[in-house]
């Protein structure tokens, strides 16, 4: 026996070289190519897998499989690590618009192509799930190689796959609870959809509360393993925390990435984890690529050249529409269009939780890998001839067509002027306040939503005398209620804020004492409802947990007297928590490992409408002269300039890098400003 554990560790040893030296090779090849890594691994999966005639190289699949679940969670953290709430607070409605008129077109699209092909309702589902989200990792890579990370058309990209990021979360959390319960519905959807808000909120507020410390107290220490091995702890813990909890180990791994991208450690962070992520990384895509199988008819070759083809064609015309909705200009629009035109990643992720669930088969995967090689090829050629396509639409395509796109982002800004009404600040307070709410109804929901989890994931494993006892669930609801306290005490105090700024609306002031009688009356009447409703959903959440009856009475009674009593700590405890995740946000993170000079920096702003510095040259501004300063660069929509001469005249949207001592920069901070110049 102890032979044959110590054959299968060598050849699973050996399978390991055979994956990373395959993986090795077509990183040089596709480096020469100019092609994504990317699909250089799957290539390298192609010729060694299974599945390739007389290449049968691999015997431990199995356990590659387990090993490539380490790549997709790393790969997860990673997408979290650049997504940052910092970004998404950046992220405008064009992007927010773009992404959904995205997704939306290419999951129904999807889905009605798995009909017509004849598929299983469930894999048509997955196919629609598939085809709608881009890969973050193939577009960083190909504008990061081509030097177009800072353009116009750039940023909305970025931000289109920030907003994608979170709706593919959502979407392989409602796919999960679907593969669960056999059953899709709309109550179902809006269940779904509460637990994974519920999830998503608590995890981040909590993160926020305890991990920046974490964090803080492991780096001290100037040990790099130290910090590494927290950080894997934290991305292994949150994934096993998501999967326990009826999520995927996807979920958590991206929730945890997000969190630490607050952190002030985060580039140290990054830095250390990427040679690890970026192993199991490979031997993720590169048994991704051994999933293929060759088997197919000429009908399925015809399938999946039709599929690319769709995702092709239609990702450049949803993004491009839901760009031009959201108010981009029409190049703008079309060059984010043709950048987001390919799948990756996510969809690989996505057909396997579909293999993993019993939901659809191989094929799906198959499927999947294949239309991502294939646009992941034609991805550079898109980016880099979409200039010419966009010009092309502005000088030939229809005048109504390109004169309309023009008018439209002039009217979007018209529209959204504020009113002038002396009920706006009210109503505008009314929304801020609803936002806050909904903020910590999710954080009530969680606690309660986790306890029955746990509860449920770990209930066999408990003393038979505390599994099989009345008070075992109500234990667990007790805790998961009294964690959620301090929440709770802030909600009512927040909504008995609202009531009373809803009763003021309705009554406005007057001299009348019947005024102030109304007044009060209809906040009695809007906090007892809510008061109503409020316990109606509470006991809904915890039906799972809780009993009838009277020992259903003296919990909440046992609530509401360590509310009451301790309410005072409650607040502090809030209060104490609210300013620790501002100090968290407040903290910028630290630079890389590029260190200038002195107390030298460099800086960018960007030459907006209207400023005073367009069409002037460099020496013609003044500003070395004015502040000391040198511009080091010019990142344009049609590339940079690196070291600009004297003469070189600045142009709307020009990005000025600017190089200089802290006295010069803020000299030129001052000259930028009363030239209409904004900081990037």
């Amino acid at each position: 026996m102890c032979q044959n554990r110590t054959m299968h560790g060598i050849q699973l040893v050996q399978d390991l070289a055979l994956i990373l030296a395959g993986a090795a090779i077509a990183t040089v090849i596709c480096q020469r190519l100019k092609q994504p890594v990317v699909l250089g691994y799957i290539l390298a999966g192609v010729v060694i897998g299974p599945n390739t005639p007389a290449f049968r190289l691999i015997s431990n699949e199995e356990e590659i499989r387990t090993l490539a679940e380490l790549g997709v969670i790393l790969l997860m953290f990673s997408v979290g690590l650049h997504f940052s709430f910092r970004k998404l607070k950046e992220v405008g409605g064009v992007a927010v618009v773009a992404a959904v008129v995205e997704i939306a077109g290419m999951f129904f699209l999807g889905q009605w192509l798995g009909r017509c092909f004849g598929w299983s309702s469930m894999e048509a589902l997955f196919l629609g799930a598939i085809l709608s989200i881009s890969s973050t990792t193939i577009i960083a890579k190909v504008l990061e190689s081509m030097g177009l990370l800072r353009p116009g058309f750039a940023r909305l990209v970025f931000g289109v796959l920030i907003v994608e990021d979170i709706l593919a979360i959502a979407m392989m959390g409602m796919l999960t609870s679907f593969g669960m319960t056999g059953a899709v519905s709309w109550l179902g959807i809006g269940e779904n959809l509460l637990k994974l808000t519920a999830f998503f909120v608590s995890v981040a507020v909590g993160g926020f509360l305890l991990v920046p410390g974490l964090i803080r107290m492991a780096s001290r220490t100037r040990m790099e393993e130290v910090l590494l091995i927290t950080v894997l702890g934290l991305i292994f813990g949150g994934a096993i925390l998501a999967e326990k909890l009826g999520f995927s180990v996807a979920l958590g791994a991206f929730l945890v990435g997000a969190v630490l991208a607050e952190v002030k450690e985060v580039n140290r962070i990054e830095r250390m984890v990427a040679p690890v992520r970026d192993l199991f990384s490979a031997i993720f895509f590169t048994s991704s690529g051994m999933l293929i199988t060759f088997a197919l008819s000429p009908g399925g070759a015809a399938e999946i050249g039709l599929i690319a083809l769709v995702v092709v064609g239609g990702k450049i015309f949803f993004s491009t529409l839901g760009a031009l909705l959201g108010g981009a200009d029409l190049r703008t629009a079309v060059r984010a269009g043709m950048s987001l035109a390919q799948i990756g990643e996510f969809s690989f992720i996505i057909a396997g939780l579909g293999m993993t669930l019993g939901m659809t088969g191989q094929r799906l995967f198959s499927v999947a890998v294949m239309v991502s090689a294939i646009t992941t090829l034609t991805t550079p050629y898109l980016i880099r001839g979409s200039d010419g396509a966009a010009h092309w639409l502005e000088v030939r395509g229809p005048r109504w067509l390109v004169d309309f796109w023009k008018f439209y982002p002039n009217w979007l800004k018209s529209m959204s002027s504020a009113p002038g009404d002396r009920h706006h600040l009210a109503r505008e307070f009314i929304r801020k306040l609803l936002g806050q709410l909904g903020l910590q109804l999710a954080l009530l929901t969680a606690p309660i939503l986790a306890a029955a989890g746990l509860w449920e994931a770990y209930r066999e494993r408990l003393p038979e005398a505390v599994r099989t006892a009345w008070w075992g669930g109500p234990l667990f609801w007790l805790g998961g209620a009294l964690l959620a306290l301090p929440v709770g005490w802030a909600f009512l105090r927040k909504y008995h804020a609202l009531a009373m700024l809803i009763s003021e609306l309705i009554f406005p002031r007057g001299s009348r004492e019947e005024v102030g009688s109304a007044r009060k009356w209809a906040t009695f009447l809007f906090c007892g409802v809510g008061a109503v409703v409020g316990g109606v959903y509470l006991v809904l959440i915890s039906s799972s947990l809780l009993p009838t009856g009277q020992v259903l009475v003296g919990l909440f009674g046992i609530l509401g007297v360590v509310g009451l009593l301790s309410r005072k700590k409650l607040v502090e405890l809030y209060a104490r928590g609210q300013n620790t995740i501002r100090e968290t946000f407040a903290t910028a993170p630290d630079s890389g490992d590029v260190r200038l000079p002195g107390d030298s920096a460099v800086r960018a702003y960007r030459v907006g409408e209207g400023s005073a510095l367009i069409g002037q040259t460099l020496q013609g501004s003044e500003l070395r002269q004015k502040s000391g300063v040198v511009v080091v660069a010019i990142e344009r929509a049609e590339g940079s300039v690196v070291s600009p001469g004297s003469g070189e005249v600045l142009r709307l949207g020009d990005e000025l890098f600017v190089f200089g001592e802290s006295s010069q920069l803020e000299a030129a901070a001052d000259f930028f400003r009363s030239c209409g110049v904004t900081e990037v």
